[in-house]
């Protein structure tokens, strides 16, 4: 008997390892509108309802690529071979990396003294480079 079709787009999701990073990825998510309200509303006192849609459009854009990948991946599940499986885990791994960045530089905003740190200057530098954004050349 032929398995149904929807069952190859609720498999990927039956793994524990993407429900834990699935929970994890909406963690990060909540922690960062969290810390970006509280931010907003008590360090820079400008609470911007326009920054706000925007952080929200980006969240609801992330959730959409979990579900292009959960599709991906059920693609894969269901005799698609593009010679590597685990779409989803990866997409939400990286999503889960730019939550953790986006904390971060929140955190900087709290604590001016972070951006001070050599660390962190080392961390802007490499998110810069990883987006072609070179720092100022002087000739």
């Amino acid at each position: 008997m032929e398995p149904n079709p929807f069952h190859y787009f609720i498999l990927p999701m039956t793994d524990s390892k993407a429900q834990v990073a699935v929970i994890a990825l909406m963690a990060l998510g909540l922690l960062d509108v969290l810390f970006g309200v509280m931010n907003a509303m008590f360090v820079q006192h400008d609470f911007s309802s326009h920054e706000f849609r925007e952080g929200m459009i980006r969240k609801l854009s992330n959730l959409g690529m979990v579900v292009a990948a959960d599709v991906i991946d059920a693609m894969l599940l269901g005799g698609l071979d593009l010679g590597y499986q685990p779409v989803l885990l990866t997409v939400i791994v990286s999503l889960g990396l730019m939550e953790l960045w986006s904390l971060l530089e929140i955190y900087a905003e709290m604590h001016p003294e972070i951006s001070d740190a050599e660390w962190y200057r080392m961390l802007l530098r490499s998110k810069d480079g990883l987006h072609g954004h070179e720092g100022s050349k002087d000739a």
